[in-house]
């Protein structure tokens, strides 16, 4: 479990951060003692690949782990509910902010006991992103990308890590638009990983993390 060094300009202090974030790898976790609720059950059972299966299960034991770690709660006490829009909360502290995210082999997650926050994780792949951008994109966004090579993934990970993490924080995942949210050429080229984002009347603070080939992002709503 990987610690993400939230900067002091996100949270309170080094010494009493309101914000903790975490990756985990979670390829190798062994699930034959893993505690999982019937809910997670039931998301299992609606997978058929194999694979994707017992990532997503690992997953689940090792987020669950991680969280008790965290909090220094027993595993089976661990109990993540979630809302309509998906978002989830702990059952037995539900005036903690949670985010979780999960890629292949990969997990994340985030928590804050006084402001709302977001976490996105994935693992950087050879994709046609150029396919995505019109879901993904303000039009000046559009712009910058039509200088980047086809070949460079990084820009248009970044740019849907802090996306998916702002749209968390915000509550609304994709029902907030993620045209809609305008971020800076230094942002998506990796010349600056922190930032802040304006939306309507709500700001966020950013900070991106590069882990391999692994991009992180957490966001959390200014208060």
């Amino acid at each position: 479990m990987i610690q993400l060094d939230i900067p002091s300009s996100q949270t309170r202090t080094p010494e009493q951060p309101s914000i903790s974030a975490y990756i985990l790898d979670h390829s190798e976790v062994q699930t034959q003692s893993s505690v999982l609720t019937n809910t997670e059950y039931a998301r299992l059972g609606k997978l058929f690949d194999p694979d994707i299966r017992l990532d997503l299960e690992r997953s689940f034991a090792a987020v669950r782990t991680g969280l008790s770690n965290h909090l220094g709660q027993a595993k089976a006490d661990i109990v993540l509910e979630h809302d309509t829009l998906g978002a989830p909360s702990l059952r037995n502290m539900r005036e903690l902010y949670l985010s979780i995210s999960r890629t292949g082999g990969w997990s994340a997650f985030a928590t804050s006991h006084d402001k709302a926050v977001g976490i996105d994780i994935e693992k950087v792949r050879h994709i046609d992103w150029r396919q995505m951008l019109p879901m993904m994109c303000s039009a000046s966004e559009r712009k910058i990308f039509s200088g980047i090579a086809d070949d460079n993934l990084l820009p248009f990970y970044r740019l849907w890590t802090i996306k998916e993490a702002i749209m968390k924080a915000a509550g609304q995942g994709f029902r907030m638009g993620a045209p809609t949210i305008n971020l800076s050429a230094s942002l998506i080229l990796g010349e600056t990983s922190q930032g802040q984002i304006s939306h309507t009347d709500r700001i966020f603070d950013i900070s991106c993390f590069l882990h391999g080939d692994i991009v992180t992002c957490v966001a959390s709503e200014c208060t």
